[in-house]
Protein backbone atom coordinates (compact mmCIF):
# COMPACT_ATOMS: atom_id res chain seq x y z
CA UNK A 1 0.00 0.00 0.00
CA UNK A 2 1.38 3.39 -0.95
CA UNK A 3 2.33 5.84 1.85
CA UNK A 4 -0.09 8.47 0.47
CA UNK A 5 -3.03 6.08 0.76
CA UNK A 6 -1.98 4.98 4.27
CA UNK A 7 -1.87 8.63 5.32
CA UNK A 8 -5.27 9.18 3.74
CA UNK A 9 -6.82 6.27 5.63
CA UNK A 10 -5.28 7.47 8.89
CA UNK A 11 -6.85 10.86 8.31
CA UNK A 12 -10.23 9.25 7.73
CA UNK A 13 -10.00 7.14 10.89
CA UNK A 14 -8.82 10.06 13.02
CA UNK A 15 -11.50 12.30 11.61
CA UNK A 16 -14.13 9.70 12.34
CA UNK A 17 -12.95 9.26 15.93
CA UNK A 18 -13.51 12.93 16.55
CA UNK A 19 -17.09 12.90 15.28
CA UNK A 20 -20.31 11.39 16.51
CA UNK A 21 -19.42 8.05 18.14
CA UNK A 22 -22.95 7.06 19.10
CA UNK A 23 -23.82 3.49 18.08
CA UNK A 24 -25.66 3.27 14.77
CA UNK A 25 -28.64 0.92 14.80
CA UNK A 26 -29.29 -1.60 12.03
CA UNK A 27 -32.28 0.44 10.87
CA UNK A 28 -30.13 3.58 10.71
CA UNK A 29 -27.43 1.71 8.78
CA UNK A 30 -29.91 0.61 6.12
CA UNK A 31 -31.22 4.17 5.81
CA UNK A 32 -27.68 5.54 5.50
CA UNK A 33 -26.77 2.91 2.88
CA UNK A 34 -29.78 3.95 0.81
CA UNK A 35 -28.84 7.64 1.01
CA UNK A 36 -25.19 6.99 0.13
CA UNK A 37 -26.18 4.69 -2.74
CA UNK A 38 -28.24 7.53 -4.26
CA UNK A 39 -25.16 9.78 -4.27
CA UNK A 40 -22.93 7.07 -5.75
CA UNK A 41 -25.54 6.37 -8.45
CA UNK A 42 -25.57 10.06 -9.41
CA UNK A 43 -21.77 10.01 -9.72
CA UNK A 44 -21.80 6.94 -11.96
CA UNK A 45 -24.74 8.27 -14.00
CA UNK A 46 -22.78 11.47 -14.63
CA UNK A 47 -19.80 9.36 -15.78
CA UNK A 48 -21.92 7.19 -18.08
CA UNK A 49 -23.61 10.20 -19.67
CA UNK A 50 -20.28 12.13 -19.68
CA UNK A 51 -22.10 14.85 -17.75
CA UNK A 52 -19.21 16.25 -15.75
CA UNK A 53 -21.31 18.72 -13.75
CA UNK A 54 -23.57 15.89 -12.58
CA UNK A 55 -20.61 13.78 -11.43
CA UNK A 56 -18.91 16.77 -9.78
CA UNK A 57 -22.06 17.64 -7.85
CA UNK A 58 -21.44 14.62 -5.62
CA UNK A 59 -18.07 16.03 -4.48
CA UNK A 60 -17.61 18.39 -1.55
CA UNK A 61 -16.58 21.78 -2.95
CA UNK A 62 -13.72 22.28 -0.53
CA UNK A 63 -9.93 22.66 -0.56
CA UNK A 64 -9.88 19.56 1.68
CA UNK A 65 -11.25 17.27 -1.03
CA UNK A 66 -8.73 14.72 -2.31
CA UNK A 67 -9.10 12.40 -5.32
CA UNK A 68 -6.34 9.83 -5.83
CA UNK A 69 -6.29 8.30 -9.32
CA UNK A 70 -3.71 5.60 -10.08
CA UNK A 71 -1.16 7.24 -7.79
CA UNK A 72 -1.89 10.86 -8.79
CA UNK A 73 -3.59 13.27 -6.36
CA UNK A 74 -6.14 15.93 -7.30
CA UNK A 75 -7.93 18.59 -5.32
CA UNK A 76 -11.37 19.95 -6.19
CA UNK A 77 -10.06 22.51 -8.69
CA UNK A 78 -7.65 19.94 -10.14
CA UNK A 79 -10.58 17.61 -10.83
CA UNK A 80 -12.30 20.35 -12.80
CA UNK A 81 -9.15 21.29 -14.73
CA UNK A 82 -8.10 17.71 -15.51
CA UNK A 83 -11.25 15.60 -15.81
CA UNK A 84 -13.73 18.03 -17.37
CA UNK A 85 -11.75 18.28 -20.66
CA UNK A 86 -11.46 14.47 -20.74
CA UNK A 87 -15.25 14.12 -20.42
CA UNK A 88 -15.51 16.44 -23.43
CA UNK A 89 -13.56 13.96 -25.60
CA UNK A 90 -15.82 11.00 -24.75
CA UNK A 91 -19.01 9.66 -26.32
CA UNK A 92 -20.04 7.77 -23.19
CA UNK A 93 -18.86 5.50 -20.42
CA UNK A 94 -20.19 2.19 -19.16
CA UNK A 95 -19.84 1.30 -15.49
CA UNK A 96 -20.31 -2.34 -14.48
CA UNK A 97 -20.50 -2.91 -10.72
CA UNK A 98 -19.08 -6.28 -9.66
CA UNK A 99 -19.66 -5.83 -5.95
CA UNK A 100 -19.89 -3.02 -3.41
CA UNK A 101 -19.40 -2.64 0.33
CA UNK A 102 -20.31 -0.04 2.92
CA UNK A 103 -18.38 0.70 6.13
CA UNK A 104 -20.50 2.98 8.33
CA UNK A 105 -18.06 4.65 10.71
CA UNK A 106 -20.75 6.77 12.38
CA UNK A 107 -24.03 8.40 11.41
CA UNK A 108 -22.25 11.04 9.30
CA UNK A 109 -19.25 9.17 7.85
CA UNK A 110 -19.34 6.26 5.39
CA UNK A 111 -16.68 4.46 3.34
CA UNK A 112 -18.03 3.01 0.09
CA UNK A 113 -15.95 0.53 -1.92
CA UNK A 114 -16.69 -1.13 -5.25
CA UNK A 115 -14.95 -3.55 -7.58
CA UNK A 116 -16.05 -2.66 -11.09
CA UNK A 117 -15.26 -2.35 -14.79
CA UNK A 118 -15.18 1.00 -16.59
CA UNK A 119 -15.42 1.27 -20.39
CA UNK A 120 -14.89 4.69 -21.99
CA UNK A 121 -15.72 5.27 -25.67
CA UNK A 122 -13.98 8.31 -27.16
CA UNK A 123 -15.07 10.54 -30.04
CA UNK A 124 -11.83 9.90 -31.94
CA UNK A 125 -12.69 6.19 -32.16
CA UNK A 126 -10.50 4.69 -29.45
CA UNK A 127 -11.80 3.04 -26.29
CA UNK A 128 -10.24 2.25 -22.93
CA UNK A 129 -11.34 -0.54 -20.61
CA UNK A 130 -10.37 -0.33 -16.94
CA UNK A 131 -10.55 -3.91 -15.69
CA UNK A 132 -10.07 -4.71 -12.91
CA UNK A 133 -10.92 -1.41 -11.26
CA UNK A 134 -11.53 -0.53 -7.63
CA UNK A 135 -12.99 2.70 -6.26
CA UNK A 136 -13.26 3.88 -2.68
CA UNK A 137 -15.30 6.91 -1.63
CA UNK A 138 -15.45 8.46 1.83
CA UNK A 139 -18.65 10.44 2.22
CA UNK A 140 -19.54 12.96 4.92
CA UNK A 141 -22.99 14.24 5.74
CA UNK A 142 -22.80 18.02 5.61
CA UNK A 143 -25.86 20.27 5.91
CA UNK A 144 -28.10 17.20 5.58
CA UNK A 145 -26.42 16.16 2.31
CA UNK A 146 -23.94 13.37 1.68
CA UNK A 147 -20.84 14.47 -0.20
CA UNK A 148 -17.69 12.66 -1.34
CA UNK A 149 -14.73 14.11 0.59
CA UNK A 150 -12.03 11.54 -0.28
CA UNK A 151 -11.79 9.15 -3.22
CA UNK A 152 -9.28 6.57 -4.41
CA UNK A 153 -9.47 4.96 -7.87
CA UNK A 154 -7.06 2.32 -9.13
CA UNK A 155 -7.30 0.21 -12.26
CA UNK A 156 -5.56 -1.67 -15.05
CA UNK A 157 -6.17 -0.09 -18.48
CA UNK A 158 -6.26 -1.66 -21.94
CA UNK A 159 -7.35 -0.53 -25.38
CA UNK A 160 -10.48 -2.30 -26.68
CA UNK A 161 -13.01 -2.02 -29.49
CA UNK A 162 -15.06 1.18 -29.49
CA UNK A 163 -18.63 -0.10 -29.18
CA UNK A 164 -20.02 3.06 -30.80
CA UNK A 165 -17.79 3.77 -33.83
CA UNK A 166 -17.31 0.07 -34.69
CA UNK A 167 -21.00 -0.10 -35.62
CA UNK A 168 -20.47 2.10 -38.67
CA UNK A 169 -16.76 1.81 -39.56
CA UNK A 170 -15.33 -1.38 -41.07
CA UNK A 171 -11.64 -0.96 -40.27
CA UNK A 172 -10.50 -3.85 -42.50
CA UNK A 173 -12.22 -2.45 -45.59
CA UNK A 174 -11.23 1.15 -44.89
CA UNK A 175 -7.55 0.27 -44.43
CA UNK A 176 -7.50 -0.86 -48.06
CA UNK A 177 -7.51 2.83 -48.99
CA UNK A 178 -3.76 2.79 -48.23
CA UNK A 179 -3.03 0.09 -50.82
CA UNK A 180 -0.71 1.02 -53.67
CA UNK A 181 2.28 3.33 -54.08
CA UNK A 182 1.91 6.75 -52.45
CA UNK A 183 4.45 9.55 -52.85
CA UNK A 184 4.92 12.81 -50.95
CA UNK A 185 7.46 15.61 -51.18
CA UNK A 186 9.71 15.63 -48.08
CA UNK A 187 12.02 18.56 -48.82
CA UNK A 188 14.11 19.82 -51.71
CA UNK A 189 14.68 17.01 -54.25
CA UNK A 190 13.45 14.57 -51.59
CA UNK A 191 10.44 12.25 -51.63
CA UNK A 192 8.87 9.84 -49.16
CA UNK A 193 7.35 6.72 -50.73
CA UNK A 194 4.91 4.23 -49.21
CA UNK A 195 4.32 0.97 -51.10
CA UNK A 196 1.74 -1.40 -49.64
CA UNK A 197 0.22 -4.72 -50.65
CA UNK A 198 -2.68 -6.62 -49.17
CA UNK A 199 -1.80 -9.58 -46.93
CA UNK A 200 -4.80 -11.28 -45.33
CA UNK A 201 -6.58 -8.69 -43.22
CA UNK A 202 -3.40 -6.63 -43.01
CA UNK A 203 -0.90 -4.72 -45.13
CA UNK A 204 2.66 -5.52 -46.13
CA UNK A 205 4.46 -2.19 -46.52
CA UNK A 206 7.79 -0.94 -47.84
CA UNK A 207 8.80 2.65 -47.07
CA UNK A 208 11.72 4.69 -48.31
CA UNK A 209 13.01 8.24 -48.55
CA UNK A 210 14.83 9.27 -51.71
CA UNK A 211 16.96 12.34 -52.40
CA UNK A 212 17.70 13.00 -56.06
CA UNK A 213 16.70 9.42 -56.82
CA UNK A 214 19.05 7.92 -54.21
CA UNK A 215 17.63 5.95 -51.26
CA UNK A 216 18.69 7.61 -47.99
CA UNK A 217 16.51 5.53 -45.66
CA UNK A 218 14.22 2.54 -46.00
CA UNK A 219 12.29 0.04 -43.95
CA UNK A 220 9.50 -2.51 -43.77
CA UNK A 221 6.19 -2.35 -41.96
CA UNK A 222 3.41 -4.79 -41.22
CA UNK A 223 -0.08 -3.61 -40.32
CA UNK A 224 -2.03 -6.33 -38.51
CA UNK A 225 -5.70 -6.07 -37.60
CA UNK A 226 -6.47 -6.55 -33.90
CA UNK A 227 -10.07 -7.68 -33.47
CA UNK A 228 -10.02 -6.99 -29.72
CA UNK A 229 -9.39 -3.25 -30.13
CA UNK A 230 -10.76 -2.95 -33.71
CA UNK A 231 -7.54 -1.19 -34.71
CA UNK A 232 -4.42 -1.89 -36.75
CA UNK A 233 -1.11 -2.47 -35.01
CA UNK A 234 1.82 -1.23 -37.08
CA UNK A 235 5.34 -2.55 -36.57
CA UNK A 236 7.78 -0.51 -38.67
CA UNK A 237 11.43 -1.55 -38.76
CA UNK A 238 13.92 0.82 -40.36
CA UNK A 239 17.41 -0.15 -41.48
CA UNK A 240 18.91 2.71 -39.50
CA UNK A 241 16.69 4.53 -36.98
CA UNK A 242 13.03 5.46 -36.65
CA UNK A 243 11.50 2.04 -35.93
CA UNK A 244 8.10 2.28 -34.24
CA UNK A 245 5.20 0.21 -32.93
CA UNK A 246 1.94 2.08 -33.20
CA UNK A 247 -1.80 1.77 -33.73
CA UNK A 248 -3.91 3.14 -36.57
CA UNK A 249 -7.68 3.34 -36.90
CA UNK A 250 -10.30 5.16 -38.95
CA UNK A 251 -12.41 7.70 -37.08
CA UNK A 252 -14.53 8.52 -40.15
CA UNK A 253 -14.74 6.90 -43.57
CA UNK A 254 -12.06 9.28 -44.85
CA UNK A 255 -9.97 10.01 -41.75
CA UNK A 256 -7.44 7.73 -40.08
CA UNK A 257 -5.38 8.43 -36.96
CA UNK A 258 -2.18 6.88 -35.68
CA UNK A 259 -0.31 7.02 -32.36
CA UNK A 260 2.42 5.05 -30.65
CA UNK A 261 1.17 1.86 -29.00
CA UNK A 262 2.27 3.11 -25.57
CA UNK A 263 -0.01 6.17 -25.94
CA UNK A 264 -3.21 4.41 -26.99
CA UNK A 265 -4.94 4.87 -23.62
CA UNK A 266 -4.44 8.64 -23.86
CA UNK A 267 -3.70 9.57 -27.49
CA UNK A 268 -4.45 13.28 -27.03
CA UNK A 269 -1.41 13.59 -24.75
CA UNK A 270 0.82 11.16 -26.61
CA UNK A 271 4.28 11.70 -28.02
CA UNK A 272 2.76 12.44 -31.41
CA UNK A 273 -0.32 11.85 -33.51
CA UNK A 274 -0.57 11.36 -37.29
CA UNK A 275 -3.89 12.20 -38.94
CA UNK A 276 -4.49 10.94 -42.49
CA UNK A 277 -7.32 12.46 -44.50
CA UNK A 278 -8.33 11.06 -47.89
CA UNK A 279 -9.22 14.04 -50.07
CA UNK A 280 -9.97 11.71 -52.98
CA UNK A 281 -9.16 8.09 -53.91
CA UNK A 282 -5.79 9.29 -55.27
CA UNK A 283 -4.85 12.04 -52.80
CA UNK A 284 -4.42 12.16 -49.04
CA UNK A 285 -2.88 14.50 -46.50
CA UNK A 286 -0.90 13.55 -43.42
CA UNK A 287 -0.91 15.99 -40.50
CA UNK A 288 1.85 15.21 -38.02
CA UNK A 289 1.07 16.63 -34.58
CA UNK A 290 3.60 17.00 -31.77
CA UNK A 291 2.64 18.77 -28.51
CA UNK A 292 3.78 22.41 -28.37
CA UNK A 293 5.11 22.34 -31.94
CA UNK A 294 3.62 23.50 -35.26
CA UNK A 295 1.78 20.85 -37.28
CA UNK A 296 3.63 19.38 -40.25
CA UNK A 297 1.39 18.63 -43.25
CA UNK A 298 2.38 16.39 -46.17
CA UNK A 299 0.34 15.64 -49.29
CA UNK A 300 0.51 12.13 -50.80
CA UNK A 301 -0.48 11.26 -54.35
CA UNK A 302 -1.28 7.73 -55.50
CA UNK A 303 1.21 6.66 -58.18
CA UNK A 304 -0.31 3.26 -58.93
CA UNK A 305 -2.68 0.82 -57.25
Amino acid sequence: MKPRIIFLLLLIVCFSCGTNNKPVSDAQKEKIKGEVKEVVNIFFKGCEEVNFDMALETFLDSPDLLYVYNGMSFGYKDCVDVFKPIFGTQINQKVTIIDEKYAILDNSTVMYTTNCKLLANYKDGHSVLEDPAVMMFTLKKTNSKWKIVYAVESSVEQGVKNTETSKELNQVELMKKFLGTWKAEAGKDTSFIWESKSYGEGLDVYVKTETKGKIVSEGKAVLAYDNNSDKYIQARIMKTSGSIIGEMWFTTKNTCEGVLLKDISNPENGQFKAIFEFISPTKLTQTYKVPNKPDVVSTFTLQNK
